[in-house]
C-alpha cells in the first residue's frame, strides 16, 4: 500500500451534520426516495458519504469538513438521481435548461441573486455558495464554478450516450474525467489546503495527479458498479463494457484490462507528492489529499487472472468503498460473467 489514510477527527459531527443538511435542502423528499430508491436517510446513512471527506481532508476543522461535505452531497445528488430523472422521462432538453438555471446561482461576484430554489440541488446551491465564494479570489471563483459546470456537462454528455455509447475507450477515458465529478473534488480541496497560485496550477506534475486521481477512481467505480448498471440500462457508459465491446473481449478479459489501467494510475498518484515542487505548500497538501481515495485494492489481480480469488487488502481505504461499491444491488466484486444478451462474438 502506498500510503496510511488518516481520518478527520471531525467526522462523527460531519456525519449529523450531513444528514440534517440534505434533510433540510429536502433530498429525502418522498419523490426522491421511490426512484431509483437510493436516497432514503436509511441508505444515506448506510452509505456514509462524509467519511469520503474525512479521507479527503484529515487535517481541515469541523465548520470547513462540513462545507465541503455538503458540497460533494448536491453534486452526488445530480449524479446519482436528479438529472437521471430527466433520463428517464428521454427529456434531455430539460436536463440542459436545469444545468443552466443551477449555474445563475453561482454568480462569479459571490452574491446573491434574487432567484427562488424550486428543488434540492437549486437550495443547496444558493445556501453554500455565498458563504464559499467570500474566501475566494475571482479566478478562484471562475476556476470553482468552471469545475461544477464541466461537471454537469459531463453529466449531460452521459445522458446522452446512455442509448448511444462511445465504443473507442481512448474517447471513453476523456470523457470519463469530466463526468464523474473528481475534477470538481480536487479544486474544492484549495479550500481547506490554500488557493494555489496561477504559476503552480500550470504546473505538470499538479495535473498529472490530479488525472491519475480522478481516473484511479473513475476506473474502480466501473469495475464495482458494473452489475448495478447492467440493472439500470447505463453500462454503455462503464469503462469495462467499453474495453469488452472495444475489443472483442469477455467479461473477466475486459475487467483485467481496465484493472491494468487502474493499478497504472494509482502507481503514478502514489509518487504525486515527491514529484511536485515547493514541499509542505499547498500544493504539497493538496497533491497529499488526493492520495486516501486511491483505490489500491482492486478486485483482480494475477491470481484472479488464474482463477482464484485474491482476498481484499487490510488495508483498503474503507471511505472509497463505500462510496462506490456500496449502492443497492452493488455487489463488492463483479461476477464472472457477461451481462444478459450482450455477449461478443468472440469469447474465450
Amino acid at each position: 500500500m502506498p500510503f496510511e489514510p488518516r481520518l478527520n477527527p471531525h467526522l462523527d459531527r460531519a456525519r449529523a451534520h450531513a444528514a440534517r443538511w440534505a434533510r433540510r435542502m429536502g433530498m429525502f423528499d418522498e419523490e426522491y426516495v421511490q426512484w431509483p430508491q437510493r436516497w432514503s436517510e436509511e441508505k444515506f446513512t448506510r452509505a456514509d458519504f462524509p467519511l469520503f471527506i474525512a479521507l479527503t481532508h484529515p487535517d481541515a476543522d469541523a465548520r470547513e469538513l462540513e462545507l465541503v461535505t455538503d458540497w460533494h452531497l448536491a453534486l452526488w445528488f445530480v449524479d446519482d438521481l436528479f438529472l437521471p430523472l430527466h433520463r428517464r422521462d428521454h427529456d434531455h432538453a430539460s436536463a440542459a435548461a436545469q444545468v443552466d438555471r443551477l449555474m445563475r446561482f453561482l454568480p462569479l461576484d459571490g452574491l446573491p441573486r434574487p432567484l427562488t430554489p424550486r428543488n434540492p440541488v437549486e437550495r443547496a446551491f444558493a445556501d453554500l455558495w455565498t458563504g464559499t465564494a467570500a474566501t475566494m479570489s475571482p479566478r478562484w471563483r471562475a476556476r470553482f464554478t468552471a469545475s461544477v459546470r464541466r461537471f454537469l456537462d459531463g453529466v449531460l454528455w452521459e445522458l446522452d450516450h446512455v442509448e448511444h455509447a462511445v465504443t473507442d475507450l481512448i474517447e471513453y477515458l476523456g470523457a470519463r474525467r469530466d463526468f464523474g465529478g473528481l475534477q470538481f473534488t480536487a479544486v474544492l480541496m484549495e479550500h481547506a489546503a490554500g488557493e494555489l497560485p496561477a504559476d503552480v496550477l500550470r504546473d505538470r506534475e499538479l495535473r498529472t495527479a490530479v488525472d491519475a486521481f480522478v481516473d484511479a477512481v473513475s476506473l474502480h467505480n466501473d469495475i464495482v458498479s458494473y452489475d448495478r448498471e447492467v440493472e439500470e440500462g447505463t453500462v454503455g457508459n462503464n469503462g469495462v463494457e467499453v474495453a469488452r465491446q472495444a475489443f472483442r473481449l469477455n467479461r473477466r478479459e475486459a475487467t483485467a484490462l481496465v484493472d491494468g489501467l487502474l493499478t497504472a494510475r494509482v502507481d503514478t498518484l502514489a509518487h504525486a507528492p515527491a514529484a511536485v515542487p515547493a514541499p509542505g505548500g499547498a500544493l504539497h497538501r493538496v497533491a497529499g489529499g488526493l492520495l486516501p481515495v486511491a483505490p489500491t485494492d482492486r478486485p483482480l489481480r494475477a491470481g484472479r487472472r488464474r482463477g482464484r480469488r485474491k482476498a481484499p487488502g487490510a488495508g483498503h481505504v474503507r471511505g472509497l468503498r463505500l462510496l462506490l461499491s456500496t449502492r443497492p444491488n452493488s455487489p463488492e466484486h463483479p461476477p464472472e460473467t457477461d451481462p444478459p444478451n450482450s455477449r461478443p462474438e468472440h469469447t474465450t
